[in-house]
């Protein structure tokens, strides 16, 4: 047994490397920064708008205190608005995807939200139950503006919704509205950190560092094995004749050159940003059901 541990030697030491890296990596990360308000121009007094009715006051009570501490945990101003009501004769110009769309922008700058600054780092998220008729669908966005729209993607705020709202329906009561609304605010941060932070805690999450070295293990196995079990198909004297060298015929023959190129095509990225009637930039993402 002892003799097969030199197959092991290797991913052992590039376990030893990564496990010190992981520790220097979770020490030198230390605590976040503190995160003070500085907006005293917003309006809002409350964080839930509750005008489509489908929540009792006591669950509208519990979101508020959870976005109170989410809104100094990532230092964003947020709000939730619900709606039951077509917005088809809102004046808006766009389909009726990005009505709701229109409409968190539009609070937004309205209310100066931003958590730093007026139109500053803020994030709607907007539930209209009302199923359009031009569609069919009922719409729902979450829109961003400041930090908060270079920290979530389109692709991130549409994954939000995703998993926030799957089991909502027209049949759905107050308590699945909740747990629904309370899961948005839950996700945030796990996709507010930024993109080199998120790959980071993936990189160096100690079952993924433990996987790949039994899986890098076993690569090595697998090819040494495979080289040690060649099969010898010469002799000593197979090139030997009379006591000389036995080679005959020696040269190097260019046959041809051929050179091949391919296009790699590379994606902008991009977060989907806008601009809102009120001249702000935005960003965010929808989702229907």
């Amino acid at each position: 047994m002892i003799r097969f541990f030199k197959y092991f030697k290797i991913p052992f030491i590039l376990l030893a490397i990564l496990a010190v890296i992981t520790v220097i990596a979770n020490a030198a990360s230390g605590p976040d920064a503190e995160i003070v308000r500085a907006n005293t121009q917003t309006d809002l007094k409350r964080n839930v708008f509750n005008y489509a009715g489908n929540l009792e006051d006591a669950q509208v009570a519990a979101l508020e205190e959870q976005i109170a501490s989410m809104e100094d945990t990532i230092g964003c101003d947020i709000a939730i608005i619900t709606l039951n009501e077509t917005l088809s004769d809102a004046g808006y110009r766009s389909t009726p995807d990005k009505w709701v769309m229109e409409f968190a922008d539009d609070f937004a700058d309205e209310h100066m939200m931003g958590y730093d600054a007026p139109y500053g780092n803020s994030i709607v998220f907007i539930d209209n139950l009302y199923r359009e008729e031009v569609t069919g669908k009922v719409y729902s966005w979450i829109s961003t503006s400041g930090l908060a729209m270079e920290k979530l993607s389109q692709s991130d705020c549409e994954s939000i919704m995703d998993d926030a709202l799957y089991y909502l329906d027209d049949y759905s009561n107050a308590e699945d509205y909740y747990k629904a609304y309370a899961r948005v605010i839950e996700l945030l941060p796990k996709y507010f950190g930024s993109k080199a932070e998120t790959i980071a805690r993936k990189i160096f999450d100690p079952l993924y560092i433990v996987l790949f070295s039994l899986l890098f293990a076993l690569f090595y196995i697998l090819i040494n094995w495979t080289t040690s079990a060649g099969v010898k198909t010469t002799v000593s004297t197979q090139y030997v004749n009379g006591g000389h060298p036995n080679v005959r015929v020696k040269k190097d023959t260019f046959i041809r050159k051929s050179v091949t190129k391919t296009k790699i095509e590379t994606s902008s990225g991009g977060s989907g940003g806008h601009t809102s009637s009120g001249g702000h930039s935005h960003g965010g993402g929808g989702h229907s059901r």
